[in-house]
């Protein structure tokens, strides 16, 4: 047996204890900060390591799962009778369409991928560039860093010509620790493949031709239903058309350009002769602020309305979140009003018992709002 077969067999058998010892370690991230020498650092990769594992072990949850767990027992196949419903939910929007493109095509598989590791790492890889070489240098590998995001975003709305999902890739959505241990199997991918070959050769109905519209009758089980039988996953969010590119270009590049605007305000004549290059002081000028909040504006005007896609929707939900965040938590905005809020308020909590450590934790995240240009956009997600 391989060391990786191994691995694969431990985790599965011990779905429990993985589940509680990553949970433990992810609360423990959000108390560091602020209670030692470089426990931001601690932190943020103790953080950034339990993403990139969490992630590793999805896939190989995904692996083992039979998929036909979240569709009602089959009448005439064995292994399904001893429950009457299904053990497992059915799959988001979300996860059905990221998951189509995942296997579509490789491209947008790596791309996913990529954006996702970037997401982890983006942060702690700041902090290491900041302590080692400085402002300058740390502003460089920002720099790097937006510039491959950009490529990947602008990757992705090329191959889907469809709005890019802040998360590009299937996320978790039950809990690994509430899995019987028998229905995760542990055998090749043929016995999988065998099992939904079963399912194919015994259809649930025969009047249902594959993505064909729903009788009315049949909303009511639409969870219920093979994914053959669902709304193809293409038309869960439309296809973009004219102006609505510009918006989603916008969206994806505007990291990149918020960081360009930084640099160049540092260079100028009237820049602060102290710590030009900190982050504090970039952020007192109202011209990267600005600027960047009208060309979101902008993207916000020329984006699709998306009122009868939920995924679009929510896509359009999410990227109104993020405009606010950006409008509170950056610039001058953060500085002269967000900030002394949020200090004045956790200095009163603070005298209140056990919700003190509330306001406690807050302000001990306040220095990494100021200092950090992902730590920023981390509250925005």
């Amino acid at each position: 047996m391989s060391p990786l077969t191994a691995y694969h067999s431990l985790l599965l058998s011990n779905l429990s204890t993985v589940q509680t010892i990553e949970s433990g370690l992810s609360n423990i991230t959000w108390f560091l900060p602020g209670r030692f020498e470089d426990a931001e650092l601690a932190s943020e990769g103790l953080y950034a390591l339990l993403g990139l594992v969490s992630n590793y072990h999805d896939q190989i949850l995904h692996s083992h799962i039979p998929r036909e767990l979240s569709l009602p027992p089959h009448p005439f196949i064995d292994h399904t009778v001893g429950r009457i419903s299904p053990l497992l939910p059915a799959e988001s929007e979300h996860t059905r369409y990221t998951r189509y493109w995942t296997k579509r095509s490789t491209t947008y598989k790596r791309a996913g991928k990529a954006l996702s590791t970037i997401g982890y790492l983006e942060l702690v890889v700041e902090m290491i560039a900041k302590k080692k070489g400085g402002d300058r240098f740390r502003w460089r590998v920002v720099l790097f860093i937006e510039l491959i995001k950009t490529f990947l975003r602008l990757t992705i709305l090329k191959i889907t010509k469809r709005p890019v999902l802040s998360s590009p890739t299937p996320q978790r959505e039950i809990d690994p620790s509430s899995l019987p241990s028998e229905i995760l199997s542990s055998s090749s991918s043929s016995d999988e493949d065998q099992s939904t070959s079963k399912i194919k050769a015994a259809p649930l109905t025969q009047l249902l031709t594959p993505y064909a519209p729903l009788k009315d009758h049949l909303y009511p089980m639409i969870d219920n239903l093979p994914e053959s039988h669902k709304t193809h996953p293409l038309n869960l969010i439309k296809e973009l058309k004219g102006k609505e590119y510009i918006s989603e270009i916008i969206w994806s590049s505007v990291g990149l350009m918020h960081v360009l605007l930084l640099m160049r305000s540092s260079r100028q004549s009237n820049a602060s002769a102290y710590k030009p290059l900190s982050l504090p002081t970039l952020s007192r000028s109202y011209i990267p602020y600005l600027s960047t909040l009208r060309l979101l504006l902008l993207a916000r005007v020329l984006r699709p309305s998306h009122k009868t896609s939920n995924l679009g929707m929510t896509h359009n939900s999410s990227q109104d979140r993020k405009l606010l965040a950006r409008a509170f938590l950056t610039g001058p905005m953060w500085l002269g009003f967000t900030r002394p809020k949020v200090l004045g308020l956790t200095r009163l909590v603070e005298k209140i018992p056990i919700v003190g450590l509330v306001g406690d934790l807050v302000e001990g995240y306040l220095p990494l709002v100021d200092d950090y240009f992902y730590c920023e956009l981390l509250f925005q997600s």
